[in-house]
């Protein structure tokens, strides 16, 4: 496993677009919220810098991420995706394995041949996918939009926009964006105030500093990006010596990952005291609405004091949708945390229903430690 990590890596390395390289964002091409019906046609400069345009509401979309597939699902469009990335870090969401997997057995390199076969009427790429293989698509007479990589919730909100305006579900999406808003903002709101612990992500060697919605996510929940203060800009990795004097007081990685198992971690009080957060890493690494799960988990193991009271608690009182289920479909899902006992003392994991130090690291990077974190989290 460890070897296929690093050919991965490797590979990804060599086929990263100029695009993702200049770190072109999502947030570059906002979309108007539109709370209405979307209307064709259509058109819209994608990260590329190509004019998308779309005569008609699509009734067959491929997403070539599990980000993607993910807003599919939440903006209630996932009856339209017919191909997707089919793997562990999909199956949660309910139907995807009866989807067409458009990916090589290994995962990474898109199949362009099942694509074309599946007549899509559009497909939708994040910025992880090399431009070569969007040129192919098109090449082949595809209708492709190129996304950017959000490095803010913001972000996420306006990507979630961008794809139900494609895909003909404004409404929803406009829905999708209020509720996961009002989700984040319900937990801003019930740890104001509270005292900020130190907090360190680390997923696969990689940690993430400013400009990175995973930093958001740990301030929104009530802490301070322990890489942040490193000046660490995008993801990056951290030298233990660096972990050691940081000494940070929690300790967040994704599930399929672990964290180090060096000196340097073992010390910190994060580790000696068993404040270490396991979070699904389908909701802390896709860059998509369920990022609120993350925020909720993160933010009720760091202020449990906040969320004592579950008929009164802003986050209990927005509205939760079920993990695996679309946006129209609610439920009570606590974002508990259990203890496990593992090497170095127990685990507090987050459960739900269902660089060198420095800028310069940018989108490149992010991509690299999101892929990571996937594959060590594959089980297929």
């Amino acid at each position: 496993m460890r070897r296929t990590l690093l050919v991965c890596l490797l590979v990804l390395v060599a086929v990263v677009s100029p695009a993702t390289a200049l770190g072109a964002t999502v947030e570059s091409n906002p979309v108007e919220q539109d709370s209405g019906q979307c209307s064709y046609p259509y058109s819209a400069t994608d990260v590329t810098g190509t004019e998308v345009t779309l005569d008609e509401e699509p009734d067959r979309v491929v997403a070539l991420g599990a980000d993607i597939a993910q807003i599919m699902w939440e903006v209630d469009a996932e009856e339209k995706v017919v191909g997707m990335p089919v793997r562990s870090y999909t199956a949660y969401l309910n139907g995807s394995d009866s989807r067409t997997d458009v990916y090589t057995e290994d995962g990474l390199s898109v199949q362009v041949e099942t694509v074309v076969d599946l007549e899509p009427d559009l497909v939708i790429a994040p910025d992880i996918i090399p431009n070569a293989t969007v040129d192919q698509l098109r090449d082949a007479g595809l209708t492709v939009y190129r996304t950017g990589f959000p490095t803010s919730i913001d972000g996420i909100y306006e990507k979630t926009d961008l794809v139900g305006r494609l895909v003909g579900s404004c409404a929803e999406a406009n829905a999708t964006v209020s509720e996961t808003r009002e989700r984040v903002e319900a937990v801003r709101s019930a740890v104001e105030g509270s005292e900020q612990p130190d907090v360190l992500y680390v997923s696969s060697g990689f940690t993430a500093g400013s400009g990175t919605f995973v930093d958001e996510i740990i301030t929104t929940a009530g802490g301070t990006n322990v890489a942040a203060e490193q000046n660490i800009t995008g993801f990056g990795q951290l030298n233990p010596e660096v972990v050691a004097a940081a000494n940070p007081d929690y300790i967040l990685y994704p599930s399929g990952t672990a964290i180090p198992d060096n000196e340097a971690y073992a010390g910190t009080t994060a580790v000696q005291q068993n404040q270490t957060l396991e979070v699904d890493a389908n909701y802390v690494s896709q860059a998509a609405p369920r990022v609120a799960v993350a925020i909720e988990n993160v933010a009720e193991t760091l202020h449990p004091e906040a969320f004592t009271n579950e008929t009164t608690s802003p986050v209990e009182n927005a509205t939760r949708t079920e993990p695996g289920a679309t946006t129209g479909t609610t439920s009570d899902v606590p974002a508990t945390t259990t203890a496990e006992t593992g090497e170095g003392g127990s685990t507090t994991t987050a459960e739900t229903t269902s660089s060198g130090s420095g800028p310069g690291f940018g989108v490149a990077a992010a991509l690299l430690a999101l892929l990571a974190t996937a594959l060590l989290a594959r089980r297929d």
